[in-house]
Parts: structure tokens; C-alpha cells; sequence
């Protein structure tokens, strides 16, 4: 039995050349298909940078809101001190009013 050590023929040669240059081609065309889907650094950047001012925009909107609803919330306490006291403030007065008037009249 012989063994297989026969040299491939220039034409199985050419066959895999082709082949692998075919491989190569696709395997490159696929890269380069991916490659035009990244992005660069400087689109990523760019994109960070805005990314930074809305959030500072949302940041400053939202201590804007907070400092509002406090300044809402003092607005109502004084409010409601003045209800009261324009509630209260008659009926104190009447009853000195009248304390004052029934120790006048003995």
C-alpha cells in the first residue's frame, strides 16, 4: 500500500487559492459591514456631551420645581395662619368686648 504523499496539482492549488480569496473577500465584507455600524469616538463623544446637558438641564429643572413647592408650601401656611387668625381675631375681640362691657355696666 502506498501512502498519500502525492503533491496537490497546480489546479487543486488554484482551487483553494480561489477559495480561500472568496473566504477572505466575504469575511472582509462583513467586517466592513460592522465596522460602518460603529461609531466613532468623536460621534460617541458628542453624544455624551449632550447626554451631560440634558441631564444638567433635568437637574436644574428639577431644583426649580423642589425650590417652587416649598415656596408653595410656606405660601399656604401663611395663608392658613391668616385664615385663622382673620377667624379667631373677631371672636377674641367680641368676647373682650363684651367682658369689658359687662364690667362698665356694674
Amino acid at each position: 500500500m502506498s501512502a498519500p504523499t502525492q503533491d496537490p496539482t497546480p489546479w487543486e492549488l488554484l482551487r483553494a487559492m480561489t477559495q480561500l480569496r472568496d473566504d477572505l473577500r466575504a469575511d472582509l465584507a462583513t467586517f466592513t459591514d460592522r465596522l460602518t455600524e460603529m461609531v466613532t469616538k468623536i460621534q460617541y463623544d458628542a453624544d455624551r456631551r449632550t447626554d451631560e446637558i440634558r441631564l444638567r438641564s433635568l437637574e436644574n429643572e428639577l431644583v426649580d420645581l423642589r425650590r417652587e413647592r416649598e415656596q408653595e408650601g410656606q405660601e399656604r401656611r401663611a395663608n392658613r395662619r391668616l385664615a385663622i387668625t382673620a377667624l379667631i381675631a373677631p371672636i377674641v375681640v367680641g368676647v373682650l368686648l363684651a367682658l369689658v362691657g359687662t364690667k362698665v355696666g356694674q
